[in-house]
């Protein structure tokens, strides 16, 4: 990360307020900037006002599922990088996330915090490699 330029800001969508804090903590301690949104709806009403480099995003949201939120996302034009957790590692649901458009899948699992900070930097070299292009 350039010292010059912002941090990368990384929206986090997870309706577990707990775990957000601690995805944020993580994140925070790698110099990544972070907002939070419990809901899809709250996620939407976010990115109407501000603009986030990549967008951290739970597949199950008390209001909508995260495939929802994307193609709402996708419909008004204001997709953008994405990530995918879930409790869940169904490859399934991995390869049509990644078919949508998702930079990765990761599962929260006993190690989840560990590679949230890794997986960002991954998907924002990513990003800018394309941007490059």
């Amino acid at each position: 990360m350039d010292a010059r330029s912002p941090a990368p800001l990384i929206l986090i969508v997870d309706d577990d307020n707990g775990l957000s804090r601690l995805i944020e903590e993580s994140l925070h301690r790698h110099g990544y900037a972070t907002a939070t949104a419990a809901s899809g709806k709250a996620a939407i009403a976010w990115l109407n006002q501000h603009h986030a480099d990549l967008l951290l995003l739970d597949l199950q949201l008390r209001d909508m599922s995260g495939r929802d939120l994307i193609s709402r996302l996708a419909e008004s034009q204001r997709l953008m990088p994405f990530v995918i957790s879930s409790s869940q590692g169904d490859e399934r649901v991995a390869v049509e996330m990644m078919k949508r458009g998702a930079l990765d899948y990761l599962v929260k699992d006993q190690d989840f915090l560990e590679f949230v900070p890794v997986m960002a930097e991954r998907a924002l070299r990513q990003i800018e490699r394309e941007h490059k292009l």
